[in-house]
């Protein structure tokens, strides 16, 4: 399950930048997740609390910012919100186009006490 490396990551790295600012504990930490990301939003989310035990973010709340997937049709220049890679411009109907936001996994935010 990929989802516990990915937790497991974002819990780190946010572990790491609670300690730069002498935290005590972690509040919360906030990403960006595209619908194209590959990753599993359900399965992340469970997997959350168990990487965060014994660390600065046990007990944190895990905030999730899902980001649609966008693309612009590469003849007509239509922008258009995708569900898959291979999609149709509903303009033109080519499949030539530009993926512009969906496949992102961005940790945001680090709310410390």
């Amino acid at each position: 399950m990929h989802e516990m490396s990915i937790a497991m990551n974002i819990v780190n790295i946010a572990c790491k930048e609670a300690q730069k600012e002498d935290a005590k504990s972690i509040a919360s930490i906030e990403i960006d997740i595209g619908k194209l990301s590959g990753v599993m939003l359900d399965s992340l989310k469970f997997c959350y609390d168990s990487a965060c035990k014994g660390t600065l973010a046990e007990g944190s709340e895990l905030l999730v910012n899902e980001l649609p997937a966008l693309a612009r049709c590469k003849t007509c220049e239509h922008s258009f919100e995708i569900d898959s890679f291979m999609a149709l411009c509903p303009e033109c109907e080519s499949y030539e186009i530009d993926i512009l936001q969906g496949r992102e996994l961005k940790l945001n935010a680090v709310s410390v006490n």
